[in-house]
């Protein structure tokens, strides 16, 4: 049912005087009439307070990737929240046990640990919190520095805020900075500093660079590497075939964790359930979130190899 004009405007006052919405200039939505109100979707399209049909081509912010009105996925969520909404930490629920597993057994090689969330941001702060706490526990407590690259995205709170180095998240009002970020240039090549550059070439200088970066900070100050499989805030850019297989060798070499975020690329976005197996690359921590429940609810996971979890084996953590 389409809201009247009234309510329409009446809700649109509403989120200008009480809503403090991401990213956007309160002025400048007043001034341009908005903003718009979403009042419900199906499938690709999504429709707005005044009866406006329009296509998502983004899909939410890249996440809904089984569409709008799933009502078997409201169903039974209804069912689960009427039997059991929510139960603490010491114990666990029928549905998080059987999504544990399903993680472990659709993850690519030995992941097989999962670190429930609640988005995105959190499964990278976790992922650092873990790669920190294993090189602790492995005897190498001066590894604390991780190398991000340029211009990426892992998320916007004070954790991973960081990471990225882009234009579009402002970072001079949060600073200091946390210690120990490091950037490292992107595998975009039509973005190169070098024109003449082949994609295999920018790959192949890219992750030198990563290793560059390693031999100068010195390896046993370097708890890990972070990367997106496709450079999502470049363009979708996908790297060169030679990147992703040199950056797992270049980890290797240094005993530098490889931690690969696929909270965008993950589930079925690029062909492939993960994005790192269209290389055949297994990263030691695995980053997820939007897609793995479409944006239905909140929830996310850093998926562990065997080895990063048995290093935690007797602790509660």
């Amino acid at each position: 049912m389409t809201t009247s004009i009234s309510d329409s405007e009446a809700l649109r006052r509403a989120s200008l005087r009480y809503l403090w919405m991401h990213n956007r200039d309160w002025t400048q939505m007043a001034e341009e009439g908005e903003p718009q109100i979403i009042e419900s979707g199906k499938g690709v399209r999504v429709i707005d307070s005044e009866g406006n049909s329009w296509i998502d081509v983004n899909g939410g912010y890249n996440s809904v990737n089984v569409g709008y009105g799933r009502e078997e996925i409201g169903e039974a969520a209804y069912e689960q929240m009427a039997s059991l909404h929510y139960f603490p930490q010491g114990t666990t629920t029928v549905p998080m046990a059987k999504l544990a597993a399903k993680l472990a057994e659709i993850a690519p090689g030995n992941l097989s640990r999962v670190f429930p969330v609640s988005g995105g941001s959190e499964a990278n702060e976790t992922a650092l919190k873990i790669a920190r706490a294993y090189h602790k526990r492995a005897g190498e407590p001066g590894r604390y520095k991780v190398i991000s690259r340029v211009g990426s995205y892992h998320g916007m709170t004070a954790g991973v805020l960081w990471l990225g180095g882009s234009p579009y998240q402002p970072r001079h009002d949060y600073e200091p900075i946390y210690p120990g970020m490091v950037h490292a240039p992107q595998p975009t090549p039509y973005r190169s500093e070098r024109s003449d550059e082949t994609p295999s070439e920018c790959a192949v200088r890219c992750a030198e660079a990563v290793e560059r970066l390693i031999e100068f900070h010195g390896p046993q100050t370097v708890a890990a590497v972070i990367a997106e499989p496709v450079a999502i805030p470049q363009g979708a850019v996908v790297p060169g075939d030679e990147y992703w297989p040199m950056l797992r060798r270049i980890c290797d070499k240094y005993g530098v964790l490889l931690i690969a975020d696929e909270v965008i690329c993950g589930f079925g976005r690029t062909g492939k359930m993960f994005a790192l197996e269209h290389w055949d690359v297994v990263p030691d921590i695995m980053t997820v979130a939007k897609g793995i429940v479409s944006s239905y609810l909140p929830m996310a996971a850093a998926i562990v190899s065997k080895e990063i979890a048995d290093a935690f084996a007797g602790e509660r953590n």
